[in-house]
């Protein structure tokens, strides 16, 4: 016997991916269901609508300013400027406040609406809280709830607060968008209440403002008042404490002294710069005349500073014109010519005046470089005392201007606070309001609800979603196979057939026997389809022994297994074995005697063979349970049984073997084993998938010899697509409704 590999495809399992041919079956199915909610749920929401009272609504307009002018001009004491976005929405959530609702009741007198049953209430919720288990109480409180003593409030206290929150409840505030206009609405049911709420707040809200303001008004001045006595203390201080540093420093005019000292300082660095250059350049002449070893008049007069002095210059050119005086006269006259000794004489007498001349120079050049330097040091110490006393008169003129300064700053400070005691004393009663009326609220003609038509098609549209929802949530929680397509999908394994759901008569017991009843009914056509299926999966090696088996009891196996039979039949020679020896049914389906013997007789020979096999009137032989064993799958698990099967397939062209399901024992494998092919029976819309595929998994593991599956008692109203319809319409057959017995 040849076992058939299943798809490779059943080791992952099939695909649950969610598709629309899933969404539009789940509507499809349930549409008579979501119609149903969708009325139901109107027709409530109509009669919920109708029994509601009805409810006006008032409406008042309010103008918010921004950036108004204000004659006092002391905005500046309220706090900072918001941007105006911010100061919109900042007025927006005022109007929305508790303490503005708190004010307009007070204005309204409305302290004295009745709090809705506020005793009944109370009670209901104690008795909630009684009926509420703890365990489930702790799961809505907090730590703090439950370790926080409980404060009693005061029953007025509580009163006025659900006359508050019922007032908040009917309010409405609405910004008009783009403008500075805002809709302070109220809605009731009483109709004359509605515009005067509205006007009644809006003017709270206005009112509410200039309280404020004036209470921030009369707290700016308290507070400049005491804080203007403190601010003229610190200028009495800070002006003793200038005149003080005057005195003790003997000030008269700073300024003019600083500018004296300038004006020196600029003075004697001027002439340092002058004495410094002199005394250079004296040095420097000093230094050639003073590095003469000999300092002879020959040597002094190569220094250029002698040499270009005016008194040297005559007198060596007197003395050069006497030594050429005389070397003219050496050449007429002899030494002892008067004339030659008057003019040696006047020679010697030019030449002393000259060296005595240098001599003098040279000393002169000293003396002065002596001088240049003196005045140069002078200069400089009379520089350094003037700095010094320009940084005295520095410092003690910062300190004088730190000390006119913080005068100065007292004085402004106590003269501004004062400008603004005066302002805020003058502008006490100065009241500027931040908001306007623009339109008044009017008693409305008519009421604004409730309004039935909106509350069906809210309802109405609501319980849609609501019901489609559910049905696809149904439909994906459901893992049923229901129609042909769930088999390919779901398992990935093929489909021999399917089975339609039928009606039966009452009072019809045993598997339903359909094909035998009606050979040309739809049932009829889809066996004989299941039976193309089965031939044609063998055409090669014909399935001689086919087991038919489910996933768990009644599925409808047994009567998968009578009709194919009864199909075979009519072409080959066929054995039906009764192999569920648990729970035996095809003995009552053909009314055989109650005890007759049967597959566990003839498997142990307690019977023969012969009285075992039963011909029924239908056209094949079969082969009851028997008498029921204590342990039937010892008896199935025999080599004599195997021969036994063996025998029947030769003595048969088709042996078809009715067993258990393959969930509740494993009595189907081991008979798998002896057969050539397995078809597996599976229950539409009501197995699941997942058990089916399960059993499938197991079959394959086993490597057995796995055929395909049947789906049987399918509702073909819900399959528009299947070929029933075809049947039907062909064969002139109304669908039937019931579903036949397993």
């Amino acid at each position: 016997m040849q076992a058939q590999r299943l798809p490779d495809e059943l080791v992952d399992g099939p695909d649950d991916t969610l598709d629309l041919g899933m969404l539009w079956r789940a509507l499809r199915r349930s549409w008579i269901g979501i119609v149903g909610l969708c009325i139901v749920v109107s027709l409530i929401a109509a009669l919920m609508a109708m029994r509601q009272p009805p409810i006006y609504r008032a409406t008042t307009t309010i103008m918010i300013e921004y950036q108004q002018e204000n004659p006092a001009n002391i905005q500046g004491m309220y706090g900072p400027q918001y941007a105006t976005w911010q100061y919109f929405q900042t007025q927006f959530e005022v109007i929305k406040s508790r303490d503005i609702a708190v004010l307009a009741v007070d204005a309204l007198d409305l302290w004295g609406t009745p709090d809705p049953a506020p005793a009944e209430a109370e009670a209901e919720a104690k008795s909630d809280e009684a009926e509420t288990p703890g365990w489930l109480r702790g799961l809505f409180t907090t730590t703090a709830d439950r370790t926080a003593p409980e404060m009693e409030m005061d029953p007025e206290e509580r009163r006025r607060a659900a006359i508050v929150n019922g007032f908040m409840g009917g309010l409405q505030i609405e910004p008009v968008e783009n403008t500075q206009l805002v809709k302070v609405s109220y809605q009731s049911t009483d109709r004359e209440l509605v515009a005067r709420v509205a006007n009644t707040y809006a003017q709270v809200f206005i009112q509410q403002h200039l309280d404020s303001q004036l209470q921030s008004t009369r707290e700016a001045g308290d507070w400049l008042s005491s804080r203007l006595g403190d601010l003229k203390a610190n200028l009495q201080r800070s002006e003793q404490a200038l005149q003080g540093f005057r005195d003790s420093e003997q000030l008269v005019d700073v300024t003019g002294v600083e500018t004296l000292a300038v004006q020196e300082l600029n003075a004697l660095n001027a002439k340092l710069v002058d004495a410094r250059s002199k005394r250079a350049e004296a040095e420097n002449i000093f230094r050639a005349v003073a590095g003469s070893a000999s300092r002879t008049t020959e040597d002094l007069m190569r220094t250029p500073a002698v040499l270009q002095h005016s008194m040297v210059s005559e007198l060596a050119a007197a003395e050069a014109a006497a030594r050429q005086e005389v070397e003219n006269l050496a050449k007429r006259y002899g030494p002892e010519h008067p004339t030659m000794i008057a003019a040696i004489a006047n020679h010697q007498i030019t030449k002393q005046q000259l060296q005595e001349t240098v001599l003098k120079i040279a000393a002169g050049i000293e003396k002065e470089y002596q001088i240049t330097l003196q005045n140069e040091q002078d200069t400089a110490a009379r520089l350094a005392q003037v700095k010094q006393q320009v940084s005295t008169l520095n410092r003690t003129g910062f300190r004088l201007r730190e000390l006119e300064q913080q005068v100065e700053t007292d004085r402004r400070l106590y003269e501004l606070f004062f400008n603004r005691v005066k302002e805020t004393s003058e502008t006490l009663d100065f009241k500027n309001p931040h908001a306007r009326v623009v339109e008044k609220a009017v008693t409305p003609s008519g009421s604004i609800g409730p309004n039935t038509n909106r509350a069906i098609i809210i309802a109405f549209f609501v319980s849609a979603l609501l019901g489609i929802g559910l049905a696809i949530l149904r439909e994906v929680l459901d893992n049923t196979l229901k129609s042909p397509d769930d088999v390919a999908d779901k398992l990935g394994v093929p489909l021999l057939g399917t089975l339609p759901a039928v009606a039966v008569p009452k009072g019809y017991s045993g598997p339903y026997r359909g094909y035998l009843e009606d050979k040309n009914s739809s049932f009829a056509e889809a066996t004989r389809t299941i039976r193309t299926g089965l031939i044609l999966s063998g055409l090669e090696n014909p399935h001689k022994v086919t087991v038919v088996t489910s996933t768990v009891p009644g599925e409808g196996k047994s009567t998968v297994a009578i009709n194919l039979a009864a199909a075979l039949a009519q072409m080959e020679r066929v054995l039906l074995i009764d192999a569920d020896l648990r729970r035996p049914t095809l003995a009552s389906a053909f009314k055989l005697p109650s005890g007759c013997p049967g597959l566990s007789n003839a498997v142990a020979h307690s019977a023969k063979l012969e009285d075992c096999i039963h011909r029924v009137e239908y056209g094949f032989d079969v082969l009851p349970a028997g008498l029921v064993p204590t342990n039937p799958l010892e008896l199935i698990s025999t080599h004599r049984f195997r021969e036994f099967i063996e025998q029947l397939a030769g003595q048969y062209d088709r042996v078809i073997i009715d067993s258990a399901p393959l969930k509740a024992v494993s009595d189907s494998l081991i008979l798998a084993t002896l057969a050539d092919s397995l078809v597996y029976v599976t229950k539409a819309d009501s197995t699941a998938g997942t058990l089916v595929l399960k059993g499938i998994k197991q079959l394959r593991y086993s490597n057995l010899p796995f055929t395909g599956v049947v789906l049987n008692q399918l509702d073909t109203k819900k399959q528009r697509a299947y070929s029933d319809n075809y049947y039907n319409s062909y064969y002139g057959y109304g669908a039937e409704k019931a579903q036949q017995p397993a």
